[in-house]
């Protein structure tokens, strides 16, 4: 991941622009950034006039179809000859999300997850710290238009506790940084940050830890498996072990859960949930008539959360299948649980 690619994203906006224009401005880097990008399956109307670049204001020149070059591209001022283009040279190219999320993990250190599809700012992996907690890390890349400041600063109002990775600084208002303050975030220059790594290869400083705020409202529950490298629901594995113990296994990794001992045991315990099911594999709140709706989906719903705190993987540990919930991972007691029936 080159430090010049959020250069030039800054520069030509992730809403699309011409393969010609991310060329010029990746200049030696382009092949090692190429596969950060993807046609938007669209043919960009205007490019960079390749005659007279700048980084602040570069001049725009339209693009026209002609028969002979593909394209030519046409200043305002009739008395400058038009530039002629091959049709790759114009393929709009836009930020691809994945694959650069994925080189963001491998640069920085944190896991990889494809949690979001929608927006500018996305979450894209998680990052613990060595005792487990968990924190979102969100990637925030702009389209390139007049409103992209106010879609940011509406989008991160509703985060919380998450690191933010930025392509540059000029984000940081006075604004956006008492936001941050108010929230609990912490943000990351990516174009300072990698061209640090870059000039020292060994430098992987961890990213910034997350400042929560003390008292109740803060996390109970850490994490025991470490998500990322493509970690599914699929792969993960619960055993109920006894003594209000769960033992939770993943591809390389596992690790307990052991649920306070002072409370109270029964059908809508989390503990006694998991029971159920692994007895009959999907679970069935009451009927919304029911007194008993209310008591038992919240507890179901406290299940959900706890699972996904303990494993923090993208996407819910259940999928809905005719009115019920069933497991995405496997949940089975321990044999010796069994036989002591």
């Amino acid at each position: 991941m080159k430090a010049s690619f959020w250069k030039a994203l800054e520069a030509l906006g992730a809403a699309g622009s011409a393969a010609c224009d991310w060329r010029l401005e990746l200049g030696g880097d382009w092949d090692a950034c190429a596969a950060l990008l993807r046609p938007s399956g669209r043919t960009a109307s205007t490019v960079i006039d390749p005659r007279h670049p700048s980084l602040h204001a570069p001049r725009r020149l339209v693009l026209m179809v002609d028969g002979e070059e593909d394209f030519v591209a046409v200043d305002e001022d009739p008395s400058l000859p038009p530039i002629p283009f091959k049709a790759a040279e114009v393929v709009e190219m836009q930020p691809s999300w994945e694959p650069i999320s994925q080189a963001l993990a491998t640069a920085l250190g944190f896991d990889f997850g494809a949690w979001e599809n929608q927006g500018s700012l996305r979450r894209i992996g998680s990052s613990q710290d060595p005792f487990g907690r968990v924190t979102p890390v969100l990637l925030f890349l702009p389209s390139g238009h007049l409103g992209d400041y106010h879609g940011l600063f509406r989008e991160l109002s509703a985060r919380s506790e998450s690191t933010v990775l930025f392509p540059g600084k000029r984000w940081f208002t006075a604004e956006i940084e008492a936001l941050r303050a108010r929230n609990h975030l912490e943000f990351v220059d990516l174009a300072e940050r990698l061209a640090a790594i870059d000039a020292h290869a060994a430098l992987r400083a961890p990213l910034p830890p997350i400042t929560r705020p003390r008292g109740p409202s803060g996390p109970k529950v850490r994490a025991v498996i470490h998500a990322g490298n493509g970690l599914t629901w699929s792969q993960i594995r619960i055993e109920i072990v006894g003594n209000q113990t769960i033992h939770l296994k993943a591809p390389g990794q596992d690790g307990s859960y052991s649920f306070p001992k002072r409370a109270q045991l029964g059908p809508e315990h989390p503990l006694g949930i998991l029971m159920s099911l692994a007895a009959k594999g999907e679970w069935r709140n009451p009927p919304p008539s029911s007194a008993d709706y209310e008591r038992v989906s919240k507890s179901f719903h406290r299940l959900r959360t706890l699972l996904s705190q303990l494993v923090p993987l993208p996407g819910k540990p259940f999928k809905r299948s005719r009115g019920a919930f069933v497991p995405l991972f496997e949940i089975r007691v321990a044999q010796k649980l069994l036989r002591a029936q």
